[in-house]
């Protein structure tokens, strides 16, 4: 059996067009929103998350940790489920908070995203701390029961839903704590630190039994070949180990970016008003 390397790499065509397709969406607002936020001008702490977040999403799905950890290592196919779940979604909407959103729309996708409007209304209701908080802990829940998790490495359609069922609720989770678009929920910084503490108990259900089982719990990983001279129960503990890492370290960085935001929050609110309302100039 061929066994993949950690030098070799899947090179997706429609995906690398659709990175690319994001990253010059998100430079034409980025473009828009410098020249209308006037005192706010969005800068590198606005792109530089965006960018990595794509960058994430590329290393998650053609690197090899998506080949290695469909059959190999466990811990790498729990890494790509973590870049897939928290650290991709984090970094994009932490590029696209306030005032990058707000301005960088065309005033009639503002309309249409804001309370109110008709996608508004849809994304009210999925990022809502009702929707969004039980939708990211079941994805994060179920797909990491061993059963589930051996199956969809074993098929290609499971798989895929998995990874976009992970994403997408990744996503609602955090729209909801970071909120780029200030008008659309009041909810204070302490409440959103209090949603961010939740996925983080929702994730350590998962990672602390892995850090210290003494048992091997899935057995597609138990069988696997030992290519990588990493044991089963080690390769076990490392995943539980560093998801449990990294979980804490993001909680540890998004409460310092929820605090920061909470600071300006007034005025980006004001701002969004004022675009929806036209009281600011419309820029192409």
């Amino acid at each position: 059996m061929h066994v993949p390397s950690w030098s070799s790499w899947t090179i997706d065509p429609a995906l690398i067009a659709v990175l690319l397709v994001a990253a010059w969406l998100y430079s034409r607002g980025f473009r828009r929103a410098a020249r209308l936020a006037g005192g706010r001008v969005p800068g590198v702490s606005h792109w530089l998350p965006y960018s990595l977040g794509l960058i994430v999403l590329g290393l998650a799905l053609m690197s090899p940790l998506d080949a290695i950890g469909d059959a190999y290592l466990l811990s790498a196919h729990m890494g790509q489920h973590l870049l897939l779940s928290d650290v991709a979604p984090a970094l994009l909407v932490l590029g696209l908070r306030a005032p990058i959103l707000p301005l960088g729309l065309p005033r009639g996708g503002l309309r249409l995203l804001a309370p109110g409007g008709r996608a508004g209304r849809l994304v009210a209701t999925l990022t809502s701390p009702f929707v969004a908080l039980p939708l990211w802990a079941a994805a994060t829940w179920l797909w990491a029961i061993p059963a589930v998790f051996d199956y969809s490495a074993a098929h290609p359609f499971v798989h895929a839903l998995e990874h976009a069922t992970l994403f997408y609720t990744g996503l609602a989770m955090w729209w909801l704590i970071v909120d780029p678009l200030p008008s659309a929920r009041r909810d204070p910084g302490p409440r959103r630190l209090a949603y961010l503490g939740f996925t983080r108990l929702a994730s350590a259900g998962v990672c602390l039994p892995l850090t210290f089982l003494s048992a091997t719990a899935y057995p597609r990983y138990a069988a696997a070949p030992r290519a990588f001279g990493i044991s089963a129960i080690t390769d076990q503990h490392l995943a539980g180990a560093g998801m449990c890492f990294l979980e804490f370290l993001i909680f540890g960085v998004a409460m310092v970016a929820v605090f920061l935001s909470f600071l300006g929050r007034d005025e980006e609110r004001a701002a969004v008003e004022d675009r929806i309302a036209g009281r600011l100039p419309i820029v192409q």
